[in-house]
């Protein structure tokens, strides 16, 4: 059996190992199932488990897959399921914070009394005269007209977005709110509602006068404006310079070049579990395996996602599966084992890529991980090996059992850096 990444201590391994070797390999394995264990928020978040407006209660839990956290804010107690999710929570919440200090400012309580009618008066004039208002704002602008002129009537026939969405995209302070979002490294279009009212809110000086993003973020603290690489940069700059109906056409495009079946697209579209930048790095990611077969077995179980939690998993793992690909190991081919795509490598070994945060050998991990063992050994053609990689880690019972099955592990690996936690 192989430990990869210092997942076990060198004594728990050789505990492992011991064991299996007196008692008669895989029989000698216990039979017995596992409640998750109960751990010291301060522990699993580096004692990060406390800060400016927020508290992750002890104990923290697990269902053998992800672990199950309560963050209480001044809102009340919210439950969150999975790492991944926290962090981008906790993220949020330090954006929030920062941009809530901006009233102590008071050039920018100003700027905000200043900007405050400005949106109401310029959608009345447009809804009451819609041609000439976009004339004279748009003249000599072929892109800015044509999409003003589908807001315009969207707006005034009643199909689409309201007078406010309208005057947020024509005085641009729709593009500035993605800008900032962008720029403090969070999500312009969150679900989590503080932010976004925020967001919203702090966007709208930059209807006033001089302000700018720039100006904004100036007056922020320290350490919150994010430098990424050039391929992070490139899908930031998409995200701000995209309305919302552009970046859901360019998504469904990515997804298209990425082999993806229009019925596929159609359920991510509509899924209401992914933020409409989430839909788009869904695409972007599975494009950048062009090299990778039947990537749509990825795709259609990401658009089956019917929770928060689960299409966040889903998107991590995408994630998570583009960057072993193109740093671990090149991918071949996806296939459907017991009704869970699993990657080929190139090398004939399986690729078992997941973002799990504490994998515990419950009933149904058993199980789960039974039926991709047995539905792996079914193939036609079946792997030579199983890399076992997740994010997270495994306790002793649930090693022991991954190892019987001739699985190699890898634990606590890294997601990479960007936009998805």
């Amino acid at each position: 059996m192989t430990f990869k990444n210092n997942l076990f201590s060198a004594p728990v391994a050789g505990l492992l190992v011991a064991a299996t070797l007196m008692c008669g390999g895989a029989q000698a394995l216990t039979e017995n199932y596992e409640t998750p264990p109960e751990q010291d928020p301060a522990k699993v978040l580096d004692g990060k488990q406390l800060g400016p407006g927020y508290a992750v209660l002890s104990p923290v839990r697990s269902d053998g897959f992800l672990r199950i956290y309560q963050l209480q804010t001044d809102l009340g107690i919210e439950r969150i399921e999975g790492d991944g999710l926290l962090k981008l929570r906790l993220s949020e919440l330090k954006v929030l914070v920062a941009l809530e200090s901006l009233k102590n400012d008071a050039s920018f309580v100003d700027g905000l009394k200043q900007a405050a009618m400005k949106p109401v008066e310029f959608v009345e004039s447009t809804v009451t005269d819609p041609v000439g208002t976009a004339k004279s704002t748009v003249t000599g602008v072929g892109r800015m007209f044509s999409r003003i002129g589908k807001g315009v009537e969207a707006a005034v026939s009643g199909k689409g977005g309201s007078p406010a969405d309208l005057a947020k995209s024509i005085t641009g302070q729709a593009k500035a709110e993605r800008e900032l979002a962008v720029q403090l490294d969070v999500d312009p279009y969150t679900f989590y509602k503080p932010l976004s009212d925020k967001l919203n809110e702090t966007a709208s000086v930059t209807t006033a006068g001089t302000w700018t993003v720039s100006a904004i973020t100036s007056l922020l603290p320290g350490g919150l404006i994010v430098n990424v690489a050039r391929q992070a940069d490139n899908f930031r700059n998409l995200i701000v310079d995209s309305t919302p109906a552009e970046l859901e056409e360019r998504t469904a495009a990515a997804f298209r070049k990425a082999g993806v079946s229009e019925a596929t697209i159609s359920r991510i579209a509509a899924n209401p579990f992914y933020t409409i930048s989430e839909k788009a790095a869904l695409a972007y990611q599975l494009q950048a395996m062009p090299g990778v077969n039947d990537l749509d077995i990825i795709a259609s179980k990401a658009g089956d996602a019917d929770s928060r939690d689960i299409a966040y998993f889903q998107l991590r793992r995408v994630v998570l599966l583009e960057t072993y690909n193109r740093t671990v190991s090149g991918l071949g081919d996806i296939k459907n084992v017991s009704e869970f795509p699993i990657a080929i490598r190139r090398d004939g070994i399986a690729a078992i890529v997941l973002p799990l945060d504490m994998v515990s050998w419950t009933q149904n991990v058993a199980r789960s991980f039974s039926a991709m063992h047995e539905g792996l050994a079914n193939l036609p053609f079946p792997p030579t090996g199983v890399d076992f990689l997740i994010t997270g880690d495994l306790t002793p019972i649930a090693a022991e059992r991954l190892t019987a099955f001739g699985w190699e592990i890898t634990g606590n690996y890294p997601m990479p850096a960007g936009p998805v936690h």
